[in-house]
């Protein structure tokens, strides 16, 4: 490529002058600024680069997190691995577990009834009957009433029976109650109406295998807590047996009904069933370490 000359002359000569033209250079300070902005822009591109690690560090971090399985909770397994199965009605609400409270930290107080199905009524003294009201083979009901329970608190519970004495079997599993007796619901001092709020299976006897089936413990103005522990002793049936329940309040009175099974003759042999009886067979229950009733179902009210 030819190289760019420039000519010029004197005013005061006719001859030409030539010169090889310099190339156009960058402006004065140029050269400054384009180091500065080389490392501008380096600069920003190292934070860029930062940034994008960064991001992928937590994207990988979070991605680990939701990959991976939550931690397992453990229910609570009271004794053996029965799991309770309560049913409740429409209108009651599943309580959340609390720590069980002992009800002498209440000023919460029960009684223990026993129903006369001649009388048609709830009797708080043992049951004597001069005209036999029940036969071997039927439940006889039980009714304990808790007052002034406290909202949430969860109320220790024990129930005892007379399973077999001198005179043979007396009762010798608990159940539910008949459809023979179930105006007992309705009737005062009972929960006013016959549909519960909740029901628990009753824990099998491992010694006896003829119970009924769909044995189930009643409950009014609460919920169970837990899977009945029992009948203890694990043992052939031979003097007092027990179960031990936890309630749930949720109104100002519990109601828990039962049935006493009268033992049948031809289940533990002649004249070895509950009408053999000499004396009353007792039921007791406690709530707590203490507030413990007792009743009794006279030989009288019984017949073979």
């Amino acid at each position: 490529m030819t190289e760019p000359i420039r000519g010029h002359r004197d005013s005061r000569s006719d001859s030409w002058s030539w010169e090889p033209v310099e190339p156009p250079g960058p402006p004065p300070g140029a050269g400054q600024r384009l180091r500065w902005g080389g490392m501008i822009l380096a600069t920003v591109g190292a934070a860029l680069a930062v940034a994008g690690i960064v991001f992928l560090i937590i994207e990988v971090g979070s991605g680990d997190k939701s990959s991976g399985q939550a931690p397992t909770t453990r229910a609570p397994v009271l004794g053996a691995s029965r799991t309770p199965t309560v049913t409740s009605s429409p209108q009651s609400s599943s309580p959340t577990p609390v720590p069980a409270s002992p009800s002498a930290s209440t000023n919460s107080s029960s009684r223990l009834f026993v129903w006369s199905r001649q009388r048609q009524q709830w009797l708080r003294s043992d049951l004597n009957e001069e005209t036999p009201g029940y036969r071997e083979g039927e439940p006889v009901p039980f009714m304990l009433r808790i007052d002034d329970v406290v909202s949430r608190t969860v109320y220790q519970v024990e129930l005892r029976y007379e399973c077999r004495t001198a005179r043979g079997a007396a009762i010798d599993y608990l159940t539910s109650v008949s459809d023979a007796d179930i105006s007992a619901t309705k009737t005062e001092p009972g929960p006013g109406r016959e549909r519960e709020d909740a029901s628990i299976p009753v824990p099998d006897d491992s010694t006896i295998n003829f119970e009924r089936s769909d044995r189930r413990f009643l409950i009014w103005g609460g919920n169970f807590q837990e899977t009945p522990e029992g009948p203890v002793p694990a043992a052939p049936c031979e003097g007092e047996k027990r179960f031990r329940l936890n309630l749930m309040a949720l109104d100002d009175t519990l109601f828990l009904i039962w049935g006493g099974h009268l033992a049948l003759s031809s289940d533990w042999g002649e004249s070895q069933g509950a009408s053999s009886q000499q004396s009353a067979i007792h039921v007791g229950t406690s709530v707590g370490h203490s507030d413990q009733r007792r009743l009794g179902v006279g030989p009288g009210a019984i017949t073979p």
